[in-house]
C-alpha cells in the first residue's frame, strides 16, 4: 500500500484486530508469544490510516524463523528485516473488508518494541496528544499522499519527543521539575488555608453584634462549612509537600551519588506526585546545583551544603515577615480597642472587645506565633547543617560523616515549615549573588595551594598564572 490516507476511528479496527487475533494465536506454535494492537488505530476516537498495528513478542527468539513462516501462511509478506535490533515487519493486505494489518515482530523486552506499547499509552491518557497527532498525521497525509516514507519521516519528531519526554520524567531533571510543581501547590494550600482560618475569625468576630438566632445558625453552618474545607486544605497541603520531599531525597542519590533507583521505587515516587508540570516551567540539574564535583561524596555534601545555604536563609526571611504579620494584627487590635474605650457605650464595648477577641482566636488558631519560632529554629538547625560541611571537608568527605549530613539535612527539612509564600521570589537575586560570592571565595582558596605549587622556580622560565573567571 504505496499511498496514505488517514480515515476517521471505526469501531471495526478492533473487530479486525481480535479476528487476526484469534488467526495468529491458531498458527503460531512458539513457547511464549505476546500480540498486543498498537498504533493509532488501537486507540479510541483517533483518526488513522485504516490498517491495525500488531506488536508480536517473542519469548524465545530462536523459534523467531518458525513464526515467521506461520505467519507467511496466514497471508503475511516479509517486508523487512533488522538483525542488529532484532525485528521483523510483515505486511497483509486485504480488500475483502476482513482489515489490512502490519506486524512488528520483536523481543519481549525490545526497546523498539516498549516504544510503540509506551506511546499508545500516552495517546490514551492524553486527549490533547492524541488531538495533535491526529492533527499532523492529516497535515502530513495532504502533502504526502504518495510518499509513505516521507509521512512516516514526518511522524518521526513527534513521537521521539513525547517518548523522550517519558523516558525524562524520572530524570533529575524531571524530579527537580516535579519538587518544584509540588512545592508551589504546597504554597498556594498554605495561603488557602490561611485566608479559610481568616474567614471562620471573621464569622466568629460578626456573630457578636447578631441576636437573631436565624443568623447565628447560619453563621454556625458557614464557619463549620469552612472548618471543613481547612481539613481538606490541610490534608492536601501535605501530601504535595511529602511529594515534594520524596523528589528531593531522591535527587540527593541520584545526582550526588549516581545511584539508580529500583522500578519500584520510581513507580512509587511517581505515584506520589500531583501535581502535573506545565510547559515553562521544567528545570535542570547545572542550575540548580553550583558544584561541578563528580558524582561522590564530595559532591553531595556541596549539594547539602548549597540547599541548607538557600534554606536556612528562606527559613529566616520568613520568620521576619511572620513577625511584622504578627506586629501588624497587633497594632490594628490595640488601634481598634483605643477607638472602642474612647466612642462606645459599655454594650458596644462589649461587644468590639469580643470581636477582637475572636480576631486573636485566628492568630492563635493559625498558630502565627509557633510559625515564628519554627522559622528561627529551623533556620538554626539547618544553618548548623551547613557549617559542618566544612567540618566533612576537612576530614576527606569521610562516607559516613556526609551519608550522617544527608539524614540530618533531609530531617531538619521535613521538620521546617513551609517557606512563606512569595518569599522565594522576592529574595532569590539577593540570595543568589551571595552565594555566587561564596562559591568564588571557596574556590579560590581551594586552588591557591595547586596554583602556588605550579609556580616555576627556574628564573628562566615565565611563572604561570592561572586566572579565575566567574559565570552567572
Amino acid at each position: 500500500m504505496n499511498t496514505v490516507s488517514i480515515a476517521e476511528h471505526s469501531a471495526s479496527w478492533k473487530q479486525q484486530y481480535a479476528k487476526e487475533y484469534s488467526l495468529i494465536r491458531s498458527v503460531v506454535t512458539a513457547t511464549t508469544v505476546y500480540v498486543d494492537h498498537v498504533g493509532s488505530t488501537s486507540v479510541i476516537d483517533l483518526s488513522a490510516k485504516p490498517i491495525v498495528d500488531i506488536l508480536i513478542s517473542v519469548g524465545d527468539w530462536a523459534e523467531v524463523d518458525r513464526l515467521i513462516t506461520q505467519l507467511q501462511s496466514i497471508g503475511y509478506r516479509l517486508s523487512e528485516r533488522c538483525d542488529s535490533t532484532p525485528r521483523f515487519f510483515l505486511t497483509k493486505y486485504t480488500y475483502d473488508g476482513t482489515g489490512s494489518f502490519h506486524a512488528h515482530v520483536c523481543e519481549p523486552h525490545s526497546r523498539w518494541g516498549r516504544d510503540m506499547l509506551v506511546f499508545k499509552s500516552e495517546l490514551m491518557s492524553d486527549a490533547q496528544l492524541a488531538k495533535d497527532y491526529a492533527n499532523l498525521k492529516k497535515h502530513l497525509a495532504g502533502i504526502y499522499h504518495d510518499d509513505v516514507q516521507a509521512y512516516a519521516a514526518g511522524k518521526k519528531d513527534f513521537i521521539e519527543s513525547r517518548l523522550k519526554k517519558v523516558g525524562g520524567e524520572f530524570s533529575i531533571n524531571g524530579l527537580l521539575t516535579r519538587q518544584r510543581a509540588e512545592s508551589n501547590k504546597s504554597e498556594k494550600l498554605q495561603i488557602a488555608m490561611m485566608v479559610v482560618q481568616f474567614l471562620i475569625a471573621v464569622f466568629a468576630a460578626v456573630s457578636v453584634y447578631f441576636n437573631n438566632n436565624a443568623y447565628l445558625f447560619g453563621l454556625a453552618g458557614l464557619g463549620f462549612a469552612l472548618m471543613l474545607i481547612w481539613v481538606c486544605l490541610s490534608q492536601k497541603q501535605l501530601s504535595h509537600r511529602a511529594a515534594g520531599d520524596q523528589a528531593r531525597r531522591a535527587v540527593l542519590l541520584m545526582s550526588g551519588l549516581k545511584l539508580e533507583l529500583t522500578a519500584g521505587q520510581q513507580l512509587r515516587i511517581n505515584e506520589g506526585f500531583k501535581v502535573p508540570p506545565t510547559s515553562g516551567e521544567s528545570r535542570r540539574e547545572e542550575e540548580h546545583f553550583a558544584t561541578r564535583e563528580a558524582p561522590g561524596f564530595k559532591r553531595l555534601a556541596e549539594m547539602i551544603e548549597e540547599s541548607s545555604y538557600w534554606t536556612r536563609d528562606l527559613q529566616t526571611v520568613s520568620s521576619k515577615v511572620m513577625i511584622y504579620v504578627l506586629l501588624v494584627l497587633l497594632a490594628a487590635v490595640l488601634v481598634v480597642s483605643g477607638a472602642a474605650v474612647a466612642s462606645l457605650a459599655s454594650d458596644g464595648l462589649v461587644s468590639l472587645l469580643r470581636a477582637v477577641i475572636a480576631i486573636m482566636v485566628f492568630v492563635v488558631s493559625s498558630d502565627a506565633l509557633g510559625l515564628v519560632l519554627a522559622y528561627r529554629s529551623s533556620a538554626a538547625t539547618i544553618g548548623e547543617i551547613f557549617k559542618r560541611v566544612e567540618a566533612a571537608a576537612a576530614r576527606n568527605f569521610e562516607e559516613s560523616d556526609v551519608l550522617l549530613l544527608m539524614t540530618d539535612y533531609n530531617a531538619a527539612i521535613e521538620r521546617a515549615p513551609s517557606t512563606f509564600p512569595g518569599v522565594y521570589r522576592f529574595t532569590q537575586s539577593g540570595l543568589n549573588r551571595r552565594w555566587q560570592a561564596y562559591v568564588e571565595a571557596k574556590f579560590r582558596r581551594e586552588v591557591k595551594p595547586d596554583s602556588d605549587s605550579k609556580l616555576s622556580t627556574n628564573p628562566h622560565e615565565p611563572v604561570a598564572v592561572e586566572q579565575v573567571t566567574s559565570e552567572n
